[in-house]
């Protein structure tokens, strides 16, 4: 630098002016640039506000003015992901919700489930013990589906018993379901982390996990798509016993009726 004339004390360039740096000012935890000091507070106030389990209602965002119960809050991320009556899962900005009215939620969600009939509800088929009757019930489609449909939700770890799909490169892999594309078919990513698109949800069967404790999803149509801790698991019949993450409530449920969940969720 001294030999492109530069001296202690001074500038660099034409005008010889010394310039401040620019001090950076990392913002607390994963919120943007636009966000102010005021709203952090906000929001870390109304964190401890809420509760696993609390009813709400939905005061900003496109969901705003509808009721719902809360499944899991992040005071890292200042969010929180809602159930609305229609068993939709949401995630908001823990500032875009208040308190609400439990009967108005089972209200709206009694006269959701009215009008979806219950095979909507119904668990998955099992491929682990087929039979005439399954085989039947297989092959009563209207447009290519079985009638024992609608299990899929993202962050599921599945796995894969269709030995043609893909030439069978997949076959008995797990897979974790990231998106889905309409009620019978999603998006998974493999072990390797490779996005596979148009994945049916009839060539796919639920995945138990291992250990005590891991988080698993409840398919069945009285729990459907509650977060629950596994207890115990009895190979010998094909069933689990878990404890729900909310209500703690305890759940006997055929291995067709849960499935490991791999997503976030605050115990």
């Amino acid at each position: 630098m001294r030999g492109m004339g530069w001296e202690k004390g001074k500038g660099v360039g034409r005008n010889r002016k010394i310039v401040e740096p620019i001090d950076f000012e990392a913002k607390k935890r994963t919120l943007g640039v636009t966000v102010h000091e005021e709203e952090v507070a906000e929001a870390e106030r109304l964190f401890h506000d809420f509760k696993l389990g609390e009813y709400i209602e939905i005061i900003g965002g496109q969901d705003k003015g509808k009721h719902a119960k809360i499944l899991s809050l992040s005071l890292e991320t200042s969010r929180c992901i809602v159930r609305l009556p229609s068993e939709e899962m949401v995630d908001l900005a823990i500032i875009n919700i208040k308190k609400g009215s439990r009967e108005e939620y089972l209200r709206l969600r009694d006269q959701s489930q009215e009008a979806v009939p219950d095979h909507v509800f119904s668990v998955p088929p099992s491929k682990r013990f087929k039979s005439e009757k399954t085989d039947e019930a297989t092959n009563n489609t209207s447009n290519g589906n079985s009638i024992q449909k609608a299990w899929l939700h993202q962050d599921l770890k599945v796995r894969v018993v269709c030995e043609s799909f893909h030439g069978g490169k997949y076959y008995c892999k797990k897979l974790d379901i990231v998106d889905i594309i309409d009620p019978w078919t999603c998006v998974c990513r493999s072990e390797r982390g490779k996005l596979i698109e148009n994945v049916p949800q009839s060539i796919l069967e639920t995945v138990i996990p291992k250990k005590k404790g891991s988080l698993v999803m409840l398919l069945s149509k009285k729990n459907r798509f509650e977060l629950a801790e596994l207890e115990e698991k009895d190979s010998k019949s094909s069933s689990v016993i878990c404890v729900t993450l909310i209500e703690k409530d305890v759940v006997k449920a055929s291995y067709d009726e849960v499935c490991q969940y791999v997503g976030d969720a605050i115990r």
